[in-house]
């Protein structure tokens, strides 16, 4: 790359950014001013409320009471003490207290009951008015002063000593935090989510304006011409918009830390014991500088990856609507208490910056667990680059028609027959039917048990079945129904058996890192409670239909149409390892996914991944169920600790039967 075009094209995105008043000033100054005023404005609206609460005057009915005249002297004598004003009212004949408060006629409603000849109040009221929810609470603050006064006056007539009979033992609470760590914690509890936020914001408009704006415009053809190559270009565009992600988070961060030094002078002012040192924080500050500078690169990578898509300033907002709530719900993992920073945690985007800004300032400073959040902050940002890179070479990408890849949007009637699902219908269907999976499947199973497992797999294959024929698809072609023979059959089963083999070992390497991604006691629960027959319908053959047609159909179909045989095959692995949710089920079955879909891509028959699926998962049901019967006839695959010479006997086999497997299903020339 030549240094001197970079810098060209990055003063000249630059300008291009800066030209648009109203974008600065929506993505710089208004944060600047908004965040001292959303502070302060509502510090002052609290006040203000809490003010009005307690001047106001409400109306409070007594029904019942044995003395209403001493009631109602009782609570305008304490009216000074508490800062409470009631309007004591005495409802008339007929009128209830459910009538009154529906009425808003009172705020509270209050009638004494004898019971065991012990009187008993009852304050009823509306939670869904404030003013009656307000009012209740007053009342009740008033009847435990009027109760704890009657119990001293019982005391001192029996002559016993209230505080020992109440109170036998006394403790007290001591805090041996500073104020500076208690100041810390709450900056770290806030400061988090807020920076992400203005970082995002100041990411997300100048990469809007840099690829979709310049297509709106005419202009990117015109830089495309340039004799400047793609990985220039895009360093340019990608410096220019980090380089105003980073303006605008600085700046809120100023603005925000001469908040902080304003309320910290006004506690020092208010109180000697709240004192707190600011310099204190400036590591911490330090700390988060350097998080902000390296997640604006990952934020603004991140931002151009999913502009870069679009054909218009709407439609590129429209994309960014899913990265913004990702990242905001990744912002508020500092609010979650039980969630801390570790070697894992520290490596999930957006999470891991927002647990290190909240560690740091509670002055927990791990130049480990700090060095792995900031390089894995690097290494996606350089990952999402190399992205983008790819995208902007790709003209089917950056011209192409967005309509074109969500079918599903068109109306059934122009749709032509034997079409192809756009990338678009793709990955629709898949958050489709992740969220249905999330939702629906968890309610099914949980309802129903197997049966409803059974439901949420058919419920799967009648969206992705429907989705097709709306769209009119060649069900032949994108789906692979189509016949097999000796040999296919024969190698899909070696393949996947050598990949079983291979995986076990796999499977077991990541428990003893990850043991509570390997806890799936819930099903295995469910098998042991119903019949066989059920256990293999439900978690075998219906898998083995239903998954086998969305994903090494429909998924699998869509890709080959779209990328090369070898990213096609990968990316639905990807996809199904992705569909279990959990780290397990990424890595070994998505890898195993990755076998079934070459089987198929080669084969084009579906039918031999739904027989090894069957397969596999009927294994996976019996050893759980006959699980004494299993450990003895297959001993190496159900040991809990193998041996060495065992591992590597099964490895050997493994890599043979599989590379055997593919041999035999692959040899026939791909269409």
């Amino acid at each position: 790359m030549n240094k001197k075009i970079i810098s060209a094209l990055y003063k000249k995105e630059i300008t291009d950014i800066l030209r648009d008043k109203k974008t600065i000033l929506m993505m710089i100054v208004v944060p600047l001013i908004l965040y001292p005023l959303m502070f302060l404005g509502s510090m002052a609206l609290f006040s203000s409320i809490l003010s009005a609460s307690t001047s106001k005057a409400y109306t409070v009915a007594l029904d019942g009471v044995n003395d209403p005249d001493a009631m109602k002297q009782y609570f305008k004598d304490n009216e000074e003490h508490f800062k409470y004003t009631f309007i004591i009212k005495e409802p008339e004949e007929g009128e209830t207290d459910a009538a009154l408060l529906e009425a808003g006629t009172i705020d509270a409603y209050v009638a004494e009951s004898v019971s065991d000849n012990h009187p008993y109040f009852e304050i009823a009221y509306r939670a869904s008015e404030t003013d009656s929810q307000t009012a209740a609470g007053m009342v009740e603050k008033m009847l435990s002063k009027y109760r704890d006064e009657l119990r001293s006056e019982a005391f001192i007539e029996q002559g016993l000593d209230e505080k020992a009979m109440m109170n036998p033992i006394g403790f007290f609470m001591k805090d041996y935090s500073s104020n500076e760590e208690n100041v810390g914690f709450l900056m770290g509890y806030i400061l988090p989510f807020l920076l992400i936020v203005s970082i995002l914001m100041g990411a997300l408009y100048p990469a809007i304006d840099t690829t979709a704006g310049e297509k709106e415009r005419g202009t990117l053809e015109t830089l495309l011409t340039l004799p400047v190559n793609n990985m220039e270009l895009i360093t340019a565009k990608f410096l220019a918009v980090s380089t105003i992600a980073v303006a605008a988070a600085i700046l809120n961060l100023l603005s925000m830390g001469g908040l902080t030094a304003f309320m910290a002078s006004s506690m020092n002012m208010l109180s000697d014991n709240m004192n707190v040192d600011l310099v204190s924080f400036i590591p911490s500050m330090g700390v988060t500088f350097i998080c902000i500078l390296v997640f604006a690169l990952f934020a603004s990578a991140v931002s151009l990856c999913s502009c870069i898509m679009a054909k218009s300033f709407k439609e590129a907002q429209n994309l960014t609507t899913p990265i913004m709530l990702i990242f905001l719900l990744g912002g508020m993992a500092g609010m979650i208490p039980s969630l801390e920073l570790t070697e894992k945690t520290a490596l999930i985007p957006v999470v891991n910056i927002t647990l290190l800004i909240a560690s740091i300032f509670k002055f927990h400073f791990d130049l480990s667990i700090i060095a792995i959040v900031l390089f894995s902050n690097i290494a996606y940002s350089a990952l999402a680059v190399v992205i983008m890179t790819r995208l902007f070479s790709s003209e089917d990408i950056l011209f192409a028609d967005s309509a074109a890849s969500f079918r599903i949007m068109e109306k059934r009637a122009d749709i032509k027959k034997g079409q192809i699902p756009g990338m678009g219908d793709l990955v629709l269907l898949f958050a489709i039917l992740l969220l249905g999976l999330l939702f629906i499947g968890g309610l099914f199973a949980g309802k129903f048990g197997l049966w409803g497992v059974i439901m949420e797999q058919l419920m799967f294959l009648v969206i992705t079945v429907f989705y097709g024929w709306y769209i009119k698809v060649d069900f032949k072609k994108l789906f692979h129904f189509n016949g097999f023979n000796i040999r296919g059959l024969a190698g899909s089963v070696l393949a996947w058996a050598g990949a079983y083999l291979i995986l076990v070992l796999l499977s077991a390497l990541l428990a003893a890192f990850f043991p509570e991604n390997a806890d799936n006691t819930a099903l295995y629960d469910l098998w042991g409670n119903n019949p066989v027959w059920l256990a293999v319908v439900s978690s075998a053959l219906a898998p083995a239909i239903c998954e086998e047609v969305m994903f090494r159909g429909f998924m699998l179909g869509t890709l080959e149409n779209k990328y090369s045989a070898v990213k096609a095959v990968i990316l639905t692995g990807i996809l199904f390892g992705a569909y279990h949710m959990s780290l397990n089920g990424l890595i070994i079955i998505g890898l195993l996914g990755i076998v079934q879909s070459y089987i198929v891509n080669r084969t084009k028959s579906i039918y031999l991944t739904m027989i090894t699926h069957f397969i596999n998962n009927l294994l996976a049901v019996l050893s759980v169920l006959y699980e004494e019967q299993f450990t003895k006839a297959l001993p190496f695959l159900a040991g809990d600790e193998l041996p060495t010479s065992t591992m590597i006997i099964m490895a050997l086999s493994g890599a043979v039967l599989l590379s055997l497997g593919m041999w035999m299903v692959g040899k026939k020339e791909v269409k």
